[in-house]
């Protein structure tokens, strides 16, 4: 199993913390960095092989990890594109099962165990709560089936969030890479990979669903997310 992990924004919306350092480098204590935390839990599991994508100040992220195995792919459109565009990149070098996740995405490693453990083309954790704008929502109907998976639908509609961390069968890589060039071709790079698993749903494909329940989580996008992250995964 490779984990495929996304550590290419620049995380503009934390201002000065961000300036000159990859938002993946903020520390949660002292030489412990949220993209630490990740690669400690991947390689903890049994991930056999990390893949990082790197865009903004990327020689950073090298240099910090340099005592790790990893291989990396640098997005130079990093930029330009949104997430799924820096997966695409990546695409060429899965040819596994992977776990795929934000470097800015923290969450207890009792889900990653539970996550890693199950068999599935599209499995998306996910936590029960009330959403507003931000979140990335789902959508089910009344048998638990996923609809929909976007950040545009109304929080009252909305089943819960959307972790930003996911595991997919290594046969559905060429799925990703048909559906991501169709996308790109209607004329936008700022394609979420959210938009892929939509269009999986929409083919009929098995998407399922793990409840973290009373698991923690948060996603490093504000300067009160990242307080929060250090409240609750320095230790």
């Amino acid at each position: 199993m490779i984990g495929v992990v996304m550590a290419a924004g620049k995380g503009s919306r934390l201002g000065d913390l961000t300036t000159n350092k990859p938002k993946s480098l903020l520390e949660l204590r002292q030489g412990f960095t949220l993209l630490d935390y990740n690669l400690d839990i991947l390689e903890s599991i049994g991930v056999n092989r990390i893949i990082i994508v790197t865009g903004f100040e990327s020689n950073q992220i090298e240099v910090h990890t340099k005592n790790r195995k990893l291989q990396f792919v640098y997005n130079p459109f990093w930029a330009h594109c949104n997430v799924l565009g820096s997966l695409y990149m990546a695409l060429p070098e899965i040819n596994d099962d992977f776990l795929f996740l934000h470097a800015d995405t923290l969450v207890d490693k009792a889900v990653w165990l539970r996550l890693a453990e199950l068999k599935g083309d599209f499995i998306l954790p996910y936590k029960k709560k009330s959403c507003g704008e931000e979140e990335m929502k789902i959508k089910v109907d009344e048998n638990g089936r996923i609809l929909e998976i976007n950040k545009t639908m109304l929080g009252k509609d909305a089943l819960g969030e959307f972790l930003g961390i996911a595991k997919f069968s290594g046969s559905v890589v060429n799925y990703f890479r048909l559906t991501a060039q169709r996308l790109f071709k209607n004329g936008s790079l700022h394609q979420y990979m959210e938009e892929v698993v939509q269009a999986a749903i929409d083919d009929m494909r098995n998407v399922d669903l793990l409840d973290i329940e009373s698991a923690s989580f948060v996603e490093v996008d504000f300067p009160e997310d990242y307080k929060l992250a250090k409240e609750l995964f320095a230790q």
